[in-house]
């Protein structure tokens, strides 16, 4: 019955929320998809820091808005390189279960995704970022699916596996 009426608490027989599959030695095909787009959105953080390194201000600007672009550029391609290191880092430990690299994952994911729109509406990044941004999405969405939380529950030990 509690599945009939909207609430913010999930009926625990909801069939659309529960997995209902046998969690095995292999990793589930969701997780590797979301480390592969993990891994793809680090390599284009990485191209897109180095190459916001490479080019500098506009050469017809005056010297104050030189100044604030080159800096702000510099900080979202900075950011951009460490977060590119720390989500590679956290997807490779997505083959082990690990409840914690997830959960760093996660939150280096969405800085990366609020630091690169930002830049994008700071008019310091192009129109590239948006496929990082795409990728991280996808990234976390399956990262984050039924199976992947069954698999890391069964590896990482759940707190909460028998509790009903």
């Amino acid at each position: 019955m509690a599945g009939m009426f909207p609430t913010f608490v999930a009926d625990p027989n909801d069939p659309n929320r529960r997995y209902t599959g046998k969690v095995g030695e292999v990793w589930p095909g969701q997780l590797r998809a979301g480390y592969y787009a993990a891994l793809a959105g680090a390599v284009l953080l990485l191209l897109f820091g180095m190459l916001m390194l490479a080019s500098g201000a506009p050469k017809d600007a005056d010297a104050e808005f030189a100044d604030a672009f080159a800096r702000n550029m510099r900080i979202v391609a900075w950011c951009n390189i460490v977060l590119a290191l720390v989500i590679a880092g956290c997807a490779s430990y997505f083959a082990r279960g690990s409840k914690t690299a997830r959960r760093v994952f996660a939150i280096a994911a969405a800085v990366a995704i609020f630091l690169n729109l930002a830049g994008f509406f700071l008019n310091v990044a192009g129109w590239g970022v948006f496929a990082v941004v795409i990728l991280l999405v996808a990234a976390l969405f399956f990262a984050f699916r039924p199976a992947a939380n069954a698999f890391v529950d069964e590896r990482s030990g759940s707190p909460w596996r028998g509790v009903d």
